[in-house]
């Protein structure tokens, strides 16, 4: 036995009118996502800036050369008592990393001056580093002191 059922042309319009209507805010709402991202950078995520100031001592100068996946800074000569800095968003993915290369008296060392997963907390908006001849240190704002690694 078949069963014909009519539906009235106002229900199946109203029917469509709603799909429509989803359909509308799920491509509202993905234009927006997408409109937060820049560039694989989010703007939920603070701006960060890093500081890194030369204290190697009177008349050494620091040349510090920074780079990240997507980003080269370029050559900075920083004199003593001087700082460089820069700054940047994290990426969406928190994989944001910059590292750099400082040299003086002609002899080249590395500092990871930002790590996203190490340097979320600590260095929201601000990681300043400073430069010694034999290490290199972070200042922690929840301790007031400095966390230092050999380079």
């Amino acid at each position: 036995m078949i069963i014909n059922v009519k539906i009235p042309f106002a229900y199946l319009f109203s029917t469509m009118v709603q799909a429509l209507s989803h359909i509308s805010i799920f491509i509202l709402v993905l234009i927006s996502y997408l409109t937060i991202l820049n560039e694989g950078k989010i703007v939920f995520f603070s701006v960060r800036h890093v500081h890194i100031k030369n204290n190697l001592g009177v008349g050494i100068n620091l040349q510090v050369h920074c780079k990240s996946k997507d980003d080269d800074l370029g050559v900075h000569n920083v004199t003593y008592g001087g700082d460089y800095q820069f700054q940047f968003r994290p990426n969406v993915f928190g994989t944001t990393q910059f590292f750099c290369g400082l040299a003086w008296n002609g002899i080249l060392h590395y500092l990871d001056a930002y790590i996203h997963q190490r340097d979320m907390q600590r260095c929201d908006p601000d990681c300043f580093w400073t430069i010694y001849t034999n290490q290199a240190c972070l200042y922690n704002f929840d301790h007031p002191s400095q966390d230092c690694t050999l380079i």
